[in-house]
């Protein structure tokens, strides 16, 4: 996808002039110049990069808190830093640290300009981006960008700022941050200078003197190949159908995952009817077997009864109900396993009902043991005293 990138400063449209790059699919400038609208080269995206002082990168304390009451607290957290009164700002969050926010603040006036003559040539923004915002420089230093009238100032740890560069002297503005970080022990190792193509040249030996740093010439400044950052185009300023356009790039995957979706959920509902027509049918059949073996009885709960029936006829022939005191003894030794020697120091029988104390060195692992003995089909609990609880559970 082709892009043009629009470098506007604070002059344009009255100067309709602008310097402008068209990017390729690999995201390297195909060709760039300096000239009218009307000779902007044709692009599938457009994006401008805000220069200069056109907007001020702020930092303040920022509570948490909802999206919808975040806009109302950002404009009390930054009034005192603002010229304007806040409701002629629109604010648009970088980043927010804990109780530490940082912001990019425009005007809404200007936005509202550019977009509205943007959109009349036909080349409507769908990213903008300060110029603040792009290529912090190394751990250290302090970096100057320097266009044809401006730079901008950035440097470890702080927020990019504008600064005039207009008559080649020292800025005023540059005097007193070198003085501010000297007096606060923080001065940089030095001030890389980096030029865009059209910019002019500046004395920086003369600058070295008055700064007290060392002032060294860096690369070239390509303001074109920033890093996409934050898009100050949200709210009330956000492109026209660039949330629909999102949803038709998803429309297909997400038709897609419905009907898997729908696929699922219709075969766990045949499996839910399927499994309640064979446990109703099971339940008929157990029906049918308790009144041919027993005739006489009410049928009130087939697998109780049945159970209880069975212990009887099993005591009647010599022989142990599975609810039996040695019979539960059994299932513990079999959930003890190896561990089952001297593990019982206490236990207390009555009603099929069997409760035990168990041996220090067994105690700690209680709760394994109950989830054995579980396996086992007995209903196993831990009592308030530590003791364990266990009778054998109906139908199993």
């Amino acid at each position: 996808m082709s892009i043009l990138r629009l470098y506007i400063d604070e002059h344009w449209p009255e100067q309709p002039s602008c310097q402008w790059a068209l990017l390729g699919a690999n995201g390297l400038p195909v060709s760039e110049g300096h000239s009218e609208p009307r000779h902007w080269p044709a692009a599938q995206r457009c994006e401008v990069l805000l220069a200069g002082a056109q907007s001020v990168w702020l930092s303040a304390r920022l509570p948490k808190a909802s999206k919808r009451e975040q806009e109302r607290l950002l404009r009390f957290a930054f009034e005192d830093q603002l010229v304007q009164e806040p409701d002629s700002q629109h604010f648009r969050l970088t980043d927010h640290d804990g109780e530490q926010a940082r912001v990019i603040v425009v005007a809404r006036e200007r936005l509202r300009q550019l977009l509205a003559q943007l959109a009349a040539l036909g080349r409507a923004p769908q990213h903008m981006q300060s110029e603040l915002e792009t290529d912090a420089p190394q751990d250290g230093i302090w970096q100057l960008d320097i266009a044809t009238t401006h730079g901008i100032l950035r440097g470890t740890g702080a927020n990019a700022f504008a600064i005039d560069l207009a008559g080649g002297e020292v800025p005023p503005a540059l005097l007193a941050a070198a003085q501010t970080a000297r007096t606060a022990t923080r001065l940089p190792a030095k001030l890389v200078l980096r030029y865009a193509p059209e910019a002019p040249a500046i004395d920086a030996h003369a600058w070295e003197n008055a700064l007290g740093m060392p002032v060294e010439l860096g690369p070239a400044y390509r303001w074109a190949q920033f890093a996409p950052g934050t898009n100050i185009l949200q709210g009330e300023f956000r492109p026209a159908g660039q949330g629909g356009a999102a949803f038709k790039r998803l429309k297909a995957p997400l038709m897609l995952l419905g009907g898997v979706v729908a696929l699922s959920l219709l075969a766990s509902l045949g499996e839910v009817l399927w499994q309640r027509q064979q446990l109703s049918e099971a339940r008929a059949k157990m029906q049918t077997v308790f009144r041919s073996a027993f005739p006489n009885q009410p049928l009130v709960d087939a697998p109780a009864q049945m159970r209880s029936q069975l212990n009887q006829i099993r005591r009647t022939r010599g022989l142990l109900g599975d609810d039996d005191l040695l019979a539960l003894l059994a299932s513990v030794g079999e959930a003890l396993g190896a561990d089952a020697r001297d593990a019982v120091s206490d236990m207390r029988y009555e009603a099929g009902r069997l409760e035990l104390t168990l041996a220090a060195q067994a105690a700690g692992d209680t709760d394994a043991i109950v989830k054995r003995l579980q396996a086992r089909g007995l209903a196993a609990g831990k009592l308030a005293d530590g003791k364990l609880a266990l009778r054998r559970e109906i139908g199993k």
